[in-house]
């Protein structure tokens, strides 16, 4: 079977879809009522039950000038080191333009390719990808039609 693939030739891995897939198992059973923690919890066991590896938390270090200056928490990196995704959570009426500069940030500066910005409070569930690719192209973010 093969995956889709955007306009901009970015592969839509399957783990993308694996990490899809429970968000939406989570947010069936929960309802879109519940605080970004008790998603986030609730991932934990969706995530697990799909046998992908994951780590909860991760510090992505904020740089100037080769210099860390901050570090900022990105809620998942899912996956083993070959192909891996970050995952950002949020249980609100509406994904934010500040929730997408917040994931532009833990790509660039985390130096990841891909990010999924998940919001359980809207139905239905609210899913943006953000593609970074190095080399001075601005990332890209693709929403569902």
């Amino acid at each position: 079977m093969s995956h889709p693939r955007s306009t901009r030739g970015h592969d839509f891995e399957p783990l993308s879809y694996a990490v899809v897939g429970a968000c939406i198992d989570v947010q069936r059973q929960l309802g879109v009522h519940c605080m970004e923690v008790d998603y986030q919890r609730a991932l934990e066991r969706a995530l697990g039950k799909r046998g992908l590896e994951f780590q909860r938390e991760v510090e992505v270090a904020i740089t100037y000038e080769g210099v860390v200056v901050s570090k900022r928490r990105v809620d998942f990196v899912i996956g083993d080191p070959a192909h891996r995704l970050l995952l950002e959570t949020k249980a609100r009426s509406a994904i934010l333009a500040e929730d997408v500069e917040q994931c532009l940030l833990y790509l660039h500066q985390g130096e990841y390719q891909v990010c999924l910005l998940v919001n359980f409070g809207q139905k239905p569930l609210g899913v943006r990808r953000l593609v970074h690719t190095p080399g001075g192209e601005r990332p890209v973010i693709f929403a569902p039609d």
